[in-house]
C-alpha cells in the first residue's frame, strides 16, 4: 500500500483491492489492534487444547498466508473451543475457526485452507479496519481497549457485545472480494478451488436445518452469490434454483 497524509487521516492506495481508501490506522496501529482484540477473545472463547489441531490450523494458514499480498503481517491461526460453526478473522493477521466448523472440515486439508483463506482475504483488504472506522466501530474499540484482565464484570460484558459485533456480516462486496482474492491465494498454495464451493455448501445446509439456532445467518447472508462467483472460477457455470432455497437475506 502507498501511504498518502491528509492530516489526523492517511489516504492508501490498497494495492490489493485496487483502490484509492481512507485510514485512521496505521499498518502498525491495526497489528496492535489486533493483538488487543485477541487477548479478549482467547479470554473468552479458549483455544482447543489439542496441540496437533493448533499446528495443523497453522500449517496451513501459513502456506495460504504466504501467498497473501499484505507481507508486513505476521499471521496466527487457532482453534476456538466453541461449539459453533463460524470462522473470523481481527485486524493485523489474527484468524480464528470454532470447533464445529473445524469438524466438519478437519478431514480435508483443501477446506481448512479455503475456510482460511477467505478470512485472510478480509485482512488483506482491510475489511475489519474499514468496519472499524465507522461509528460503532469507533465505539467497539474504545470499549474493547479499555478493558483489562482486571476489569469488572459489566466492562467484561459490553467488551464481549463489542467482539460479537465485529463478527457480524461484512457487506456483500467485501464478501465478494474476499473470495475473490481467497481462490488467488488457494491456487497459489496449491490447493483445489472445488474446496470452496464444498464449504460453503456446508455453511448452507446448517443454516438452512437451523436457521434461527446458529451465528451463521447473521455472518454468512450472502452464501448463494458466493456459490455463483466459485462455480464460475470453477466453470461449472450459474447455480440453480434450489441454491436460493432457504437462503438468509
Amino acid at each position: 500500500m502507498i501511504l498518502m497524509s491528509c492530516g489526523c487521516m492517511q489516504r492508501y492506495y490498497n494495492t490489493v483491492t485496487h483502490t484509492e481508501e481512507t485510514y485512521f490506522y496505521s499498518t502498525d496501529k491495526e497489528v496492535k489492534i489486533g493483538k488487543s482484540l485477541s487477548k479478549q477473545i482467547e479470554r473468552e472463547f479458549k483455544p482447543d487444547n489439542d496441540p496437533l489441531i493448533q499446528q495443523r490450523i497453522n500449517e496451513i494458514g501459513q502456506r495460504v498466508a504466504q501467498n497473501a499480498e499484505r507481507k508486513e503481517l505476521r499471521y496466527y491461526f487457532k482453534v476456538l473451543d466453541v461449539e459453533d460453526i463460524n470462522a473470523f478473522a481481527l485486524p493485523g493477521g489474527y484468524v480464528y475457526i470454532f470447533k464445529g466448523l473445524w469438524e466438519k472440515i478437519e478431514k480435508d486439508d483443501a477446506k481448512i485452507a479455503a475456510v482460511l483463506a477467505h478470512e485472510i482475504a478480509h485482512i488483506n483488504a482491510r475489511h475489519s479496519v474499514k468496519r472499524l472506522q465507522g461509528a460503532i466501530g469507533v465505539n467497539i474499540l474504545s470499549i474493547l481497549v479499555a478493558v483489562t484482565p482486571g476489569s469488572d464484570g459489566y466492562s467484561k460484558y459490553k467488551a464481549m457485545a463489542g467482539i460479537g459485533e465485529l463478527m457480524l456480516a461484512y457487506s456483500r462486496e467485501d464478501e465478494m472480494q474476499a473470495d475473490f482474492l481467497a481462490t488467488k491465494y488457494m491456487q497459489l498454495a496449491g490447493y483445489e478451488l472445488s474446496a470452496m464451493l464444498d464449504v460453503l455448501e456446508i455453511l448452507q445446509d446448517v443454516q438452512r436445518k437451523r436457521p434461527m439456532r446458529t451465528t451463521i445467518v447473521q455472518t454468512h447472508p450472502y452464501i448463494s452469490e458466493r456459490k455463483k462467483l466459485v462455480k464460475q472460477k470453477l466453470g461449472r457455470g450459474s447455480i440453480g434454483f434450489d441454491d436460493y432455497i432457504n437462503t438468509s437475506r
